[in-house]
């Protein structure tokens, strides 16, 4: 499947089939995931896969008890690990990307002109802007992962309207991860029809932006 007709085909699915999704299924999405773009290499996503019916039950009570989060065959939460913002973490991870080539930066440089600087550098700003960072990021391995639904015959449904803590404590996450969002993923029980969408003249300015009539 081309990448154009995924996208076209992509809907958020509310109706699941009662069939569990196949373990290669998922990891071949997890695989597109852990191939999306980052900040300097940083890949601060983290994955939890949860497929127990009860504890699917406990996370859609932290989103209201919807529907579709109940009967989803399987729950993505998708978290993220704020500290690969640290200064260590993100000087290891460009320095990879230099030790590989494709930064054609010396050590002085990356020190001196990108990691004390208030502009490329989260930490130095804060633990908020760092999770703020990395859910930009979380955010477009799930694009990646819907995607791969697609291709793979999965419907998907993101869930961003969630009580973050209340996961985090049915989890038993550590506290140095943090909850994003709920991505929930199964066979479709239905086939919705297309959302309607902005034209491009609307969305797409040339040069200097100039506010719709």
């Amino acid at each position: 499947m081309e990448v154009k007709q995924a996208v076209e085909n992509r809907r958020s699915i509310r109706r699941w089939k009662e069939k569990a999704v196949e373990q290669d299924k998922l990891l071949k999405i997890f695989e597109l995931a852990r191939l999306a773009p980052s900040w300097g290499n940083v890949q601060p996503w983290r994955f939890i896969v949860v497929q127990n019916k009860e504890t699917i039950r406990k996370l859609a009570d932290t989103a209201g008890g919807q529907p579709h989060i109940t009967t989803a065959p399987a729950i993505i939460v998708c978290c993220g690990y704020a500290n690969a913002f640290s200064r260590k973490m993100h000087r290891e991870s460009l320095k990879q990307l230099m030790d590989a080539g494709v930064m054609d930066w010396t050590d002085d440089f990356l020190d001196n002109a990108v990691l004390e600087s208030d502009e490329f550098a989260p930490y130095r700003l804060g633990d908020k802007v760092m999770t703020i960072k990395a859910g930009e990021q979380i955010m477009i391995a799930a694009a990646y992962m819907t995607l791969g639904a697609v291709a793979l015959g999965l419907g998907s449904c993101w869930v961003g309207a969630v009580a973050a803590k209340k996961i985090h404590e049915i989890l038993k996450l550590p506290d140095d991860i943090f909850v994003h969002d709920l991505f929930l993923i199964g066979y479709p029980d239905e086939d919705p029809k297309p959302r309607p969408r902005k034209n491009i003249d609307k969305i797409v300015f040339w040069e200097n932006y100039v506010a719709p009539e």
